[in-house]
């Protein structure tokens, strides 16, 4: 019985490394990373993004008393209010219009241009 289970256990593994995606540079640009990072000054809210080498980041927004997430797209350099009740952040224009802004060389008065966003966490 236990040999059984030992080769069953080496071919399923054998199987399971063959499928592996091979590493080549199409996958750099998926690879996601933690990009700002806040705590609120009472400790209640945290704030973190996460950010794609080329792509959208999302901004997430995290009670820890009630274990409560809040994401919000293309958002970056999230800010706490000093009453602790409101979060200010920065919503990006999509990573395709920047980029297509850029190979046109616009003037920087036509290219896309960030909006602010702000979160009342005690609604």
């Amino acid at each position: 019985m236990n040999k059984r289970f030992t080769i069953l256990f080496l071919f399923v593994a054998s199987i399971a490394y063959a499928q592996k995606k091979p590493l080549d540079h199409s996958v750099y640009n998926t690879w996601e990373s933690i990009g700002s990072k806040v705590l609120f000054n009472n400790g209640l809210w945290a704030s973190y993004g996460v950010v794609q080498q080329e792509g959208n980041s999302v901004l997430y927004f995290y009670n820890t008393k009630e274990s409560k997430k809040i994401n919000f797209q293309r958002g970056v350099k999230p800010g706490f209010s000093n009453d602790s009740k409101f979060a200010a952040f920065l919503i990006r224009p999509f990573f395709n219009a920047l980029r297509e802004a850029k190979i046109k060389k616009a003037k920087p008065e036509a290219t896309p241009k960030d909006s602010l966003g702000i979160l009342n966490l005690f609604i």
